[in-house]
């Protein structure tokens, strides 16, 4: 009989324990990875509770715990400016896995540089931006355009790496930061040497 009732008592302290810990159910962090994000304002959003994410952080962790089989849906609330992130694996159904798949991918706003010429009576001008932008307008051209982008916010600093034949062409105003549009002001003169 005493046997039996150790028994019991050993059950039912069993029972409380599993029924203090809440069952299958633990409490998980959900979160992820960032890549790309170069600027300030991105906030993501789950089920109410909004997350600032820092620019040049490499991932995120909402402040509220989860439990297993939750329904998670991260969203951008905010995207940043100058910026355009995406969420991959963004919502699902928690386990210790699927809370830290997220992915969220910033790409820097990009846009064309270019500008205006004058006296360009031959070809052969080659301007450059730096080491990632080169523009070779042709003889009788006003306008150029350079054949890749410059990212919101980034510096620029275009040169002149060959002149024309019996032209000398200069920048008048050759620096600058990339705003957030297309930019269209430098402005190229060329004289006869």
């Amino acid at each position: 009989m005493k046997n039996l009732y150790l028994r019991s008592m050993l059950a039912a302290a069993c029972a409380a324990t599993l029924a203090a810990c809440g069952g299958s159910g633990g409490n998980l962090y959900l979160g992820g990875s960032v890549s790309g994000l170069a600027k300030t304002g991105l906030i993501l959003t789950n089920d109410g509770e909004d997350l600032a994410v820092a620019a040049g952080a490499t991932s995120f962790y909402f402040t509220k715990l989860i439990k297993s089989d939750d329904r998670y849906n991260i969203t951008i609330k905010t995207q940043p400016k100058g910026a355009t992130c995406t969420v991959t694996n963004g919502s699902g159904k928690a386990n210790s896995y699927s809370v830290s798949t997220t992915l969220v991918s910033c790409i820097t706003d990009q846009y064309t540089l270019g500008g205006t010429i004058s006296g360009l009576t031959a070809t052969g001008l080659v301007l450059v931006n730096g080491t990632s932008g080169r523009a070779a307008p042709l003889a009788g051209s006003a306008t150029f355009t350079f054949d890749s982008t410059v990212g919101d916010g980034s510096p620029y600093n275009v040169n002149v790496l060959a002149n024309p034949p019996g032209l000398v062409c200069t920048v008048s105003n050759p620096n600058g930061t990339m705003g957030s549009a297309n930019n269209t002001s430098l402005v190229v003169g060329c004289t006869p040497q």
